[in-house]
């Protein structure tokens, strides 16, 4: 361990909502060697009791919300841990994600070198391979459009990207005290689109490291569409979704680009999921409440009249 690494204190944020418990356990058996401490805050899974004995096992901290706040708010009880002792980084992670086994010493020192180039650092994310094997894509704005990049497994380095998945992020603590915590308002979707967004307007920059390696599920299936494939999430999903994009793309901080670019894609959910996946007429209500919810800039956990739906 180099010198950067020993003072680059980092603390565990595995925010859980019903999870496989065998997945858990090995995504925090990835964790423990790596970083100085761990907490899973737990959305109210039924589970919970099962979760708080495989924290002790690891003699990581448990924090049981009492209802599901949503990805963002529990992401937030957790960053306060940090932020309230002396830590450098924050790591966050989904509960399925299993980290490769030098993956936060490969973001410190990515982290570390990128500081010592002046880089005002927001965030470095781990590189994956979705369930198709296809590498993690970088996104990024030009003017009025978004470009997408596929890396192959065998880069190095890092890559400037607009945004990185919050799973396998690693982000300083100084840059969380300025930009400020994850917006509790989205709920689930697009809450690192939204933090990196905020954090670029501040001038901070986010990269993707290729050395820093993670197994991680995105959505719960693929389903072939002509010669692209969309991911598959369950029909509440799609609310969140399109509701969210709609409120990012309202907002002055985000880039012309991906405002057209969320605005657009709402706009095509509608004309795909209900057509092409499951549960068709349950995703078409969804879709289209959560266009009306995102056009009236509403936030929040589900509407209690959808709970009906889904």
């Amino acid at each position: 361990m180099n010198g950067n690494e020993a003072r680059g204190r980092t603390f565990a944020i595995v925010v859980t909502y019903e999870p496989d418990l065998n997945r858990l356990q090995q995504t925090v058996d990835s964790l423990m060697p790596q970083v100085e401490a761990i907490v899973i805050v737990d959305n109210a899974s039924v589970s919970a009791i099962a979760i708080s004995v495989l924290a002790k096992a690891a003699k990581a901290q448990f924090i049981p919300l009492g209802r599901n706040e949503g990805i963002a708010a529990a992401q937030n009880r957790g960053i306060r841990e940090a932020l309230a002792q002396s830590y450098e980084f924050v790591l966050l992670t989904d509960q399925d994600t299993i980290l490769g086994a030098d993956a936060v010493g490969s973001l410190k020192r990515a982290a570390f070198d990128l500081i010592a180039q002046g880089v005002k650092l927001g965030a470095v994310g781990s590189s994956y391979s979705d369930a198709r094997g296809k590498a993690s894509p970088i996104w990024r704005a030009s003017k009025f459009a978004i470009k997408k990049s596929n890396a192959t497994s065998g880069s190095s380095g890092v890559v400037e990207a607009d945004f990185v998945i919050a799973s396998g992020s690693m982000i300083p603590v100084e840059a969380l005290r300025d930009v400020g915590v994850m917006d509790e308002t989205l709920f689930i979707d697009f809450v690192d689109f939204e933090w990196a967004f905020r954090a670029s307007a501040k001038q901070y920059r986010i990269f993707q490291c290729r050395n820093a390696i993670m197994e991680h599920q995105l959505g719960a299936g693929w389903l072939k569409l002509g010669s692209r494939s969309i991911a598959i999430h369950a029909p509440v999903r799609n609310y969140f979704w399109v509701r969210n994009a709609l409120v990012l793309a309202r907002r002055e901080y985000v880039k012309p680009a991906w405002r057209i670019h969320l605005a657009i894609r709402a706009l095509l959910f509608l004309l795909v999921y209900p057509l092409v996946a499951d549960q068709g007429w349950q995703r078409l209500q969804l879709i289209i409440r959560g266009l009306w919810d995102g056009i009236r800039d509403r936030g929040g956990p589900l509407p209690e009249d959808l709970r009906q739906v889904v």
